[in-house]
């Protein structure tokens, strides 16, 4: 019998997904640079006793949140093949032919990632136009995103999928029970 029900899993991801997962990843990274940071600067005071240096440290924080956001990009993909953010919106970075994606190709993709952004975001025209949908990084490291959402499908359960599933006989065991 035919599904009514859509299995994404494996198709490329589209921008908007994309997007929000990139947003998610940002505020993951922010928020946890700022509580680092905030947690750090506790320590150095009042238990250790150290006052940190306050002059001049904008070059220092620039280049320890670029190093965060790195670390951030390249274990987590290299790791687990996803971000918090890609992990909820069920996304997986994988290599362009579908295996799983080195580490090295990780890292490239994370230092990469900056290159997507110049020339006003013109890297990301790939996600919108590219038949699949690789933005500048994703191509200088031969990955790609896709839905993985494992065996489930594109569907939440609702009253309406289980009257159309009534309707086209198309029943699980769990929807026959």
């Amino acid at each position: 019998m035919k599904s009514s029900r859509q299995d994404v899993s494996g198709n490329y991801a589209g921008a908007v997904t994309r997007l929000l997962a990139h947003w998610v990843d940002m505020a993951v990274v922010g928020l946890s640079f700022v509580a680092i940071t905030v947690a750090l600067d506790y320590v150095l005071r009042t238990i250790v006793g150290v006052e940190p240096i306050t002059d001049d440290r904008g070059p220092w924080f620039a280049l320890v949140a670029a190093t965060w956001l790195f670390l951030y990009w390249w274990l987590s993909i290299a790791i687990a093949g996803k971000t918090i953010g890609k992990a909820l919106l069920g996304l997986r970075v994988v290599s362009r032919d579908g295996g799983i994606l080195l580490s090295a190709r990780s890292a490239l993709r994370a230092i990469a990632l900056p290159l997507s952004y110049l020339l006003f975001g013109l890297g990301f025209l790939g996600i919108v136009i590219g038949r699949e949908r690789r933005a500048l990084h994703d191509v200088v490291a031969g990955s790609a995103v896709i839905y993985d959402w494992g065996p489930r499908t594109a569907e939440l359960p609702t009253p309406i999928s289980a009257y159309l599933a009534r309707k086209t006989g198309d029943l699980t065991e769990l929807e026959r029970d």
